[in-house]
Order: structure tokens, then sequence, then C-alpha cells
């Protein structure tokens, strides 16, 4: 074993893992020491630990392809083979890895972050952006190019012959799956679900700090692999020239007055005028389809729910904009429109700068809190959060003592109990709140306390049963909350994310869209909402609720002002739009539209019996379709969702809860 350990080889992987851990350990010390005033000296300890994890990744993936050709080692012809490629994949990393660290400085100082997509874009347009570059970063670019001629210097004796020595014995080979295991763990950087994200470093409302626990080569091609891996509405449906789109939305009173540059930025005023805007809790249930539920028509597996219902305002024709949590989401609580694209939760021009509901409400100087039973950086939901508005993410390792754990977090009397302790403490201290509560009780493996629910009411591990018990906890969270004083200043709205299976034959399956909605507290009158609403209708209509004037890009309809059942005499004709894999669907009260990949459209007549076929439609009417389809793919990709006009950049939030 010993001579294995002093072969050249081993020193090769040993070498080279020290001496990275070592160089991107001095390198965050010294931006630490450079930002001191963004941190306090309770938070370096986890930034260092932090950073030790995500510079293992890097140092994972600089051994991948020495581990993966370890065999190689065991020949003498192909122990000189492993020689060369080894030094040629590790030579060309770290210099890659040195010019992103190089280049790190200047990149906080103008975006308060490290090399990310903008470097990507910056190399795919090179000869336009070189002249720039050189204007503004001309140190960066001037020790980039000194390690480049360095490392032609360099590079020759790098890749000199093999040493003697270098050929191991065929049983060192045994050692080979014990190196593929060790490298793997460390690239996925985690033992959870899903492999480490950078959401899943991210531990404060400051993007600097959470900026400074990465390291450049990790967040350079972390965006490199996100970029990749999206695709566009245009890639789908086909390109739409932008100023037919503009045209489209000016057609909108609401977007008579858009920017070219952000088209569906608005001043919305409330409907309903408050001396003291109300505080907000919005409660998300995991994969709640209308079918659970009784009054919407369905299985009758949410009394609580159900109960609720007729103590506020109960939405008849709700509808999900898709079929994942982190769709739900965005829509929810950014109102932003579903596309073919990833969600936006998810993707790396939106981890700043992007408007939400709790971005919006800190104009207005509200607190904002994610509470969430599970590990927040799935889905990227945690840096998502923090990056757009949140003052403080709670997740499942901020649970002491919780009564159950399952797979994806705590349960969600867990979850609920946290969250009224939260509001409890929030109200105390005279804070003007927004909460969002994310379940989870009612995701596969359907995990859930024993012993809580009836015998008949199904047992841990079934779906009906996981329902039910989701219902029950949400029931005595309102329960709870309807005894506390801050219930007649808080509006709390209840609605799922989306169905729990999302099938069927049709070309779209309506009945798996269609999902709960109730809001509750403060003077909200009972009232039953029978027209079409979408989830990204409900952000913009809470506003309007609540007493909040805002300027906001979303394209949501405020309800207050659209909806007969709100007095509206001369609103839009109601509808809901979905995306359905790659069909986007725009449904009103008796059709379907929808378009197709490579902008074909149908036209479905909604009868009771399901759909039927209809006429084709319009010109008019499949570039109307087009448009929407188009939309948010098209505010992303341009920048365009920012919450206030003319958006020049992020804005610093102090670190904390």
């Amino acid at each position: 074993m010993i001579p294995f350990l002093r072969s050249p080889a081993s020193r090769l992987l040993t070498i080279t893992a020290a001496s990275t851990l070592i160089a991107l350990t001095a390198s965050r010390l010294l931006l630490l020491a450079w930002f001191a005033d963004r941190w306090a000296s309770d938070q370096l300890g986890t930034l260092l630990v932090l950073g030790l994890r995500v510079d293992l990744i890097v140092v994972g993936i600089l051994l991948s392809v020495p581990v993966l050709l370890w065999p190689l080692l065991a020949g003498a012809r192909t122990a000189a083979a492993w020689w060369m490629l080894s030094r040629a994949w590790i030579g060309v990393l770290v210099l890659v890895l040195l010019l992103l660290e190089l280049s790190t400085p200047s990149f906080l100082l103008q975006y308060e972050a490290r090399p990310n997509h903008l470097a990507v874009e910056y190399l795919r347009e090179w000869d336009s952006i070189l002249p720039m570059l050189w204007a503004g970063f001309r140190a960066p670019l001037l020790a980039g190019g000194i390690a480049l001629l360095a490392a032609l210097v360099v590079l020759p004796r790098w890749l000199s012959g093999p040493p003697s020595g270098l050929r191991l014995p065929a049983w060192s080979l045994m050692l080979w799956p014990l190196l593929l295991v060790a490298d793997v763990l460390m690239i996925r950087g985690t033992l959870d679900h899903r492999p480490a994200n950078p959401a899943m470093f991210a531990r404060w409302p400051d993007q600097m700090l959470n900026q400074l626990a990465l390291n450049s080569a990790y967040g350079f091609g972390y965006a490199v692999y996100a970029q990749r891996h999206e695709r566009s509405a245009e890639d789908v449906y086909g390109g739409l020239d932008d100023a037919e789109l503009h045209e489209w939305l000016r057609e909108d009173a609401r977007f008579a007055a858009g920017s070219e540059a952000q088209p569906t930025w608005h001043r919305q005023i409330a409907q309903r005028r408050r001396t003291q805007p109300l505080n907000l809790i919005v409660v998300v249930e995991e994969s709640l389809g209308a079918d659970f539920s009784a009054r919407l028509g369905g299985r009758g597996l949410t009394p609580e729910l159900d109960r609720w219902s007729s103590r506020g305002i109960w939405f008849d024709q709700l509808y999900a904009t898709g079929t994942r949590s982190a769709r739900g989401l965005e829509a929810i609580v950014a109102g932003f429109p579903p596309s073919p694209a990833p969600a936006v939760l998810k993707r790396e021009k939106a981890q700043e700068g992007f408007a939400t509901l709790a971005s919006v409400l800190g104009e207005a100087g509200y607190r904002s809190r994610f509470i969430y039973g599970g590990g927040a950086h799935f889905d990227n939901m945690r840096g998502f959060f923090l990056g757009n508005g949140f003052d403080a993410v709670i997740e499942r390792r901020d649970f002491v003592d919780p009564r159950h754990t399952g797979s994806w977090g705590v349960s969600d009397e867990d979850l609920f109990t946290r969250a009224l302790a939260e509001t409890d403490a929030a109200a105390a201290r005279g804070e003007s709140f927004f909460h969002l509560v994310f379940s989870s009780s009612h995701h596969e493996p359907f995990d859930f306390p024993a012993g809580v629910l009836p015998a008949d009411a199904g047992a841990p591990g079934t779906a009906d049963g996981a329902v039910r018990y989701a219902d029950f906890a949400l029931g005595g969270f309102l329960d709870d909350a309807a005894t506390r004083s801050w219930f007649e200043d808080t509006l709390v709205l209840v609605v799922a994310d989306h169905d729990v299976r999302v099938y069927g034959d049709a070309v779209v399956p309506l009945r798996r869209f269609q999902i709960p909605g109730l809001i509750v507290g403060a003077d909200v009158a009972p009232l039953v909402v029978r027209s079409l609403a979408s989830q990204i209708d409900l952000a913009p209509t809470l506003l309007s609720l609540a007493g909040v004037d805002a300027g906001l890009p979303f394209p949501g309809r405020d309800l207050l002002a659209a909806l007969p059942e709100f007095g509206a005499a001369h609103g839009p004709e109601p509808r809901a739009l979905m995306q359905f894999d790659d069909r986007f669907a725009w449904l009103t009260a008796d059709e379907l539209r929808v378009l197709l990949p490579q902008g074909r459209a149908e036209r479905w007549r909604v009868t009771l019996s399901g759909l039927l076929p209809g006429s084709p439609l319009s010109p008019d009417e499949r570039e109307h379709l087009h448009v929407q389809a188009v939309l948010g793919d098209w505010l992303y990709r341009n920048r365009a969702y920012a919450a206030a006009p003319d958006h020049a950049g992020p804005t610093r939030v102090a670190a904390g809860r």
C-alpha cells in the first residue's frame, strides 16, 4: 500500500487536490478581506465551510478523468496514455480556473456576482464585447493574458513524458471502485435526492455573501450547464418579431404606457383602499388537485379545506399554469406566465432583480419569509427567493426536534407550528409581513406521522392518507390562525401548486389542471368566484385586496377589477392559461385554444362531455396565442421583469433574518 501511495499517479492526484483547495481558499479569504464590510464575524465559519464544500466539487471534477481512466495504469503502454490525458485535462481546467478567479474581483465590483451567464454571453460575442472589456476591465484582461502566456511556456514541460514507476500492479485496480465512489460523492456535493446546485449554498439575502461562498469555476460551470439545458419558447413555437409582441401587449390598457424594455410594467392601484395595508400569508399545498375536494366535485378527501371554503373567497374555476412545483411557485409568487422553457426559479438570469410579491412588498416596508419543511435548495428555491426580495428562508435544518421527518422534510404539522411561531413573532415586532409557506407531506412517497388520522382515512405511504393528513394539518393551522389577533389584519391564501398527477388522452387534460384556491382572514366576506382564473392572477389580486398600490410587471389580472363577482362591469373575458409539455393552452368558458410545436394551433370546444374539435383559428387568433405562449420566456430573456422601470441592477439587501 505504501508504494502505491508514493506512486507518481497518486502524487499527481494528491498534489492537484491539495493545491486546488489551498488556492481556492486563499482566493476566498482575500475576497472576504476585501468585502469585510458585507459580513459579520459569526458568518465567517459558515462561509468557509460552505466554500470548502463547493471547492471539493471542483476538485472532484479536476480528478474525474484521471480517476475514470485509472485502469490504464495497469498496462505499460496504457500507463503513459493515462499520464498524458490526465495532465492535459488537469492543465486545461486549472488554467480556466485561474482565469476565472483573476476576473472575479472585476465581476464582483460590476455585478456583485462571480463570473456567471454574463461571462458565457461575453465569450459568445467576444468580438463585440472585447472593446468594452478593454475599456472597463483592462487589469484582469492583462492578468489573463499573462497567465495564458505563462501556460504556453509551462505546457511543454507539463506534458512531458511519463516518469519511471508510473505503472501500477494489477492488484491496485481493486481500489478503483473506491476512487470512483469518492469522486462521484465530491462532484455531487450532497447525499440528498439531487446533486448540489448554487441554491444549496445560498444562506443570506445579501447575494454578495452567497457569491463569496462559491468559487468562480463552479459558478461559471453551472451557468454553462444551465444555459445548455435550457430551451426557449421560440425554439418550440417559432420566433416572433418584437414589434408584433409590443403591438399586441399595448391592446391591454394596463400596458399601453409600457416601454420597449419593460412592456408589461404598469402601476396597479388597489381596489380596496385601506389606512394600513394587510399582511399576507400564502400557503402552497403540494399536489392538491380539484379531484380531492368535494366542493369542486371531487372525492371528498379535504373536509377541512371544504369546511373553510365557506368562510372566504372560494375559486370554483382556478387553474394551475403547469405540472411542477417550480412552475406553480413562479406563477403564485412572481405572477409569471408559463412557457416550455424551464421555470424561472432555476434560470440564471432570474436570480436577482426579478419581480416577486416579496420584492414588490419590500418596497412597501414588508418583511418576507419562505417557510418550508424540506431542503430549500430543491428547484433552486432558496437561491431564487433570497435573491428576489425574501429576507429569510426557513427550511428543514432550521426545525428543532420536529415531531416527524420524512424523506421530503418535516411533517406539515411541524411546518405549520413553525409558521404560526414566525407569524406571532413578526406581529409582536409590529412588522408588516409576507410569509410563503410550502407544504410537502402530500408528496410521494407520502410519508406522514402514524396514529394521527382515523384508521379508515389511510395509512402512511398511501396517496389518500397523505392528502387526508395534509388537509388535517391545514385545517389545524387555519383554526389556530383564526384565534390570533393578527388574523384580523392578515390575508391568508391557500392554493395548490399543481395536481398530484397530470395525465389524460385530451390535448390538454383540463380537469388535472384545476386546483382549489381560497382567501380568508381580515374582513374577507364569503364569496364564490365561478369565473375562470389563473394562478398568475393571484399575486396582483392579493396586492389589490391588501390595499397595496404598486408598480409591477405582472401580466396577470387583478381579479377585483376584472371579474363580475367583484363588481367589475366591463372586465376582459375570464381565461386561464396552461403549459402542458409542448402545448400552450388558453382556456375560456366555452373553448380551448392550443398552440403546438412549430406554431400549429387548434381550437377545441369545451362541453360537458369533454373537448370537441372546433373551427380553425384565424390568423389574428393564432398570433395572439403565439404572443401569450412566448411572453414569459421573452420577458425573462430580455430582463424585462424587474419590479421597477428601467431597472439598473441588483439592489443590496441587509443580511440576516
